[in-house]
C-alpha cells in the first residue's frame, strides 16, 4: 500500500481536527497549538483590540519609554499567531480595515514604505513652511509643516474598529535615514494620524527595484552588521518606544548563482550557519527579538522576477523550525506557502513553539476564507455574522474616507479592498465589474467638468451593487457555513501533488488578475 507523504498526513490531521472543533461550538483551541508567544487575553472585543487611548494613558502616567515599548510588545505578541503579510499596492489602510472586520485578532502589516520617501517629504514640507513663514522658529516649523502627503504613507483609518495590533514596514539601507524616518513616524503619531504597534525592517523583498541599487530589501541579508545598525537607528528614532522586528528570507544566492539543480546540491548545514550568523548578529544588538522568516532563499539575479522568487526556490520549513528550537529566547513567524487557517494549524502542530504564521496572497485573494481565524487560532469567539454585515461596516469607513479626502484620488483604493470579498461565489465577477464602474465615477465626472454634488454616497452605491448581483444566501452565509465548504476544498486538495503545494483556485485566479493589472500599468 502506498503511504501518504508526511505533509499530507499532517494536513489531513489538521483538517479533521478543525472540522471537529467547528462541530462543537464554542470552539476550543487544542493545547498543542498554544504558542509560547501568545498570551490569553479577554475575548471582549474592546479589550482584545488594544486602543490608542490605553497607550495614551500609559504615556501620560510615565516617562519610561521602556514601559511604553513593553506595552506595545505585549500587544504584538498577543496578535502574532496569524499575520497579514505586507504586500505592495494591497495592504493599504483600506484593505487593513477590511481584514480587521473579518478578524479582530490578526496582526496587520502595512505596505512597505521607503524610508527615504518619508525623510524627503518631511524636509520639503518644512522648507516650504519656513519659506512662507521666515520668522517661524525651528519648533514652530516642526509643529506646523503640512503632513498631507505623509498621510498617504502613514495614515490609519479613523472608523471603528480601529486597526489595533499593526506593524509599519520600512525599507532602506541608510541608518541616518532610518533614524529620521522613525522620527517622522513619531511626529505623525503625535498628530494623531497613526498608532502602530511596531516597526518592521524589510530584509526579504527580492525585487530588483528594491534589492539592487542601494542594498535594499533581501540584499541586506548579506550585510547583517548593517542590518543591526539599521534596527538600532529605528529604535533610537522612536525614542525606544516601539518594538523593532525584521522580516527576512533564509538566505540569498549571492554565494553561488541560483539554478534548480545547483541549489538542490547545496550543503544545508552551510546554508543554515549563514542564516544563524545573520540572526545572531541582529539579535546581538539587543534591539530585535522577533523575526518573520520567508522559508525560501531570495534570488537576486535581475532576470529573476518577484513572482519567480515566490514559487521557484523550494520552501524549507525545516530551517525555520530549527531556528525556533535553537533560539528559544527569540520568536519566529513562518512565511511562504501557507494559504489557509487549516495549513496554519498544520504548521503549529509540526512546530508548537512557532510564534506565528504570516499569510499574504490568500488574504488578498479570498479574505472571507479567514473569517474563522479568531475562533480557531486565538480561542476568541469573535466572528462577523456574515458578509452583509462586513460590507455595511466597511461602508462607514468608505464614507468617512471620501468625506475627508478627494474621491478622484482615493475611491479606487477604497473599492479595490472589497473586490475579493465574494471570491468563488455566483455572480462575483459581475459584482467586481459593477464595483469597478463605481470606482471610476469621480474621475469621469471631473473630466466632464461636473462635481459629485447630489450624487449618492459611496456606501449606498456599494450596497446597491451587492444586493443587485449577490444572492441573499451568499450575503448572509455565516463564517461557520463558509468554513465547512473550505474544509471540503482542503480535503480534495489532499490528493494533489505533494498534498500541500497545490495552490488554491482563489490564489491562482488572484495571481492571474494581478498579472493582468501589472501588464496594463506597463502599457499605460
Amino acid at each position: 500500500m502506498k503511504l501518504l507523504p508526511f505533509g499530507i498526513v499532517l494536513l489531513f490531521s489538521s483538517t479533521m481536527k478543525a472540522y471537529a472543533l467547528l462541530q462543537s461550538r464554542p470552539v476550543r483551541l487544542a493545547g498543542s497549538l498554544a504558542s509560547k508567544s501568545c498570551r490569553t487575553t479577554s475575548t471582549n472585543r474592546q479589550q482584545a483590540q488594544w486602543s490608542s487611548s490605553s497607550l495614551q494613558s500609559i504615556s501620560d502616567s510615565t516617562n519610561n519609554n521602556e514601559e511604553i515599548r513593553a506595552f506595545r510588545y505585549d500587544q504584538l505578541m498577543n496578535a502574532t499567531k496569524l499575520s497579514l503579510a505586507p504586500m505592495m499596492e494591497y495592504t493599504d489602510r483600506h484593505f487593513r480595515h477590511l481584514v480587521r472586520l473579518v478578524s479582530n485578532r490578526t496582526l496587520l502589516y502595512t505596505e512597505m514604505v521607503a524610508a527615504n520617501a518619508l525623510c524627503h517629504e518631511r524636509r520639503n514640507q518644512q522648507e516650504e513652511y519656513h519659506a512662507n513663514n521666515p520668522q517661524a522658529t525651528e519648533e514652530e516649523v516642526k509643529e506646523n509643516y503640512s503632513d498631507q502627503y505623509l498621510q498617504r504613507y502613514l495614515k490609519q483609518g479613523k472608523v471603528d474598529p480601529l486597526e489595533g495590533a499593526s506593524v509599519l514596514q520600512l525599507g532602506g539601507s541608510d541608518p541616518q535615514q532610518m533614524h529620521e524616518a522613525a522620527e517622522v513616524v513619531m511626529d505623525m503619531e503625535k498628530r494623531g494620524w497613526c498608532d502602530y504597534t511596531a516597526i518592521n525592517l524589510n530584509c526579504g523583498c527580492p525585487s530588483p527595484k528594491v534589492a539592487g541599487k542601494g542594498c535594499f530589501g533581501a540584499a541586506l541579508m548579506d550585510e547583517p552588521k548593517l542590518v543591526e545598525e539599521l534596527t538600532r537607528a529605528l529604535h533610537d528614532g522612536t525614542g525606544g518606544t516601539m518594538p523593532i522586528t525584521v522580516k527576512c528570507r533564509i538566505g540569498t544566492d549571492s554565494q553561488e548563482r541560483f539554478t534548480k539543480t545547483g541549489y538542490a546540491q547545496t550543503d544545508e548545514e552551510v546554508e543554515y550557519r549563514r542564516l544563524c550568523e545573520f540572526i545572531e548578529t541582529i539579535a546581538g544588538g539587543g534591539i530585535v527579538t522577533d523575526f518573520q522568516v520567508h522559508a525560501r532563499i531570495a534570488v537576486l539575479q535581475k532576470s529573476f522576477s518577484p513572482a519567480d522568487n515566490r514559487k521557484v526556490p523550494p520552501l524549507k520549513y525545516d530551517i525555520v523550525r530549527r531556528l525556533v528550537q535553537d533560539y528559544p529566547e527569540l520568536t519566529f513567524s513562518l512565511n511562504g506557502g501557507v494559504e489557509s487557517v487549516v495549513q496554519a494549524q498544520q504548521e503549529f502542530e509540526a512546530c508548537p513553539d512557532l510564534a506565528g504564521i504570516m499569510i499574504g496572497r490568500s488574504w488578498a485573494a479570498d479574505p472571507w476564507s479567514f473569517a474563522m481565524t479568531d475562533k480557531l487560532l486565538y480561542n476568541d469567539p469573535h466572528a462577523p455574522k456574515n458578509r452583509l454585515e462586513v460590507l455595511q461596516e466597511y461602508c462607514k469607513h468608505a464614507d468617512a474616507e471620501e468625506m475627508n479626502g478627494d474621491p478622484t484620488k482615493i475611491r479606487r483604493f477604497i473599492i479595490k479592498a472589497i473586490t475579493p470579498l465574494f471570491t468563488g461565489e455566483s455572480n462575483s465577477k459581475r459584482y467586481r465589474i459593477a464595483l469597478d464602474q463605481i470606482a471610476g465615477i469621480p474621475k469621469k465626472m471631473k473630466a466632464e467638468g461636473k462635481t459629485l454634488e447630489g450624487q449618492p454616497p459611496i456606501s449606498e452605491l456599494i450596497m446597491n451593487v451587492a444586493h443587485e448581483h449577490l444572492s441573499e444566501e451568499t450575503l448572509l452565509r455565516s463564517p461557520e457555513e463558509s468554513y465547512e465548504r473550505k474544509l471540503h476544498e482542503e480535503m480534495k486538495r489532499l490528493g494533489g501533488i505533494d498534498g500541500m503545494n497545490t495552490r488554491s483556485d482563489a490564489v491562482s485566479q488572484w495571481q492571474m488578475q494581478r498579472k493582468e493589472e501589472e501588464e496594463e500599468l506597463e502599457t499605460a
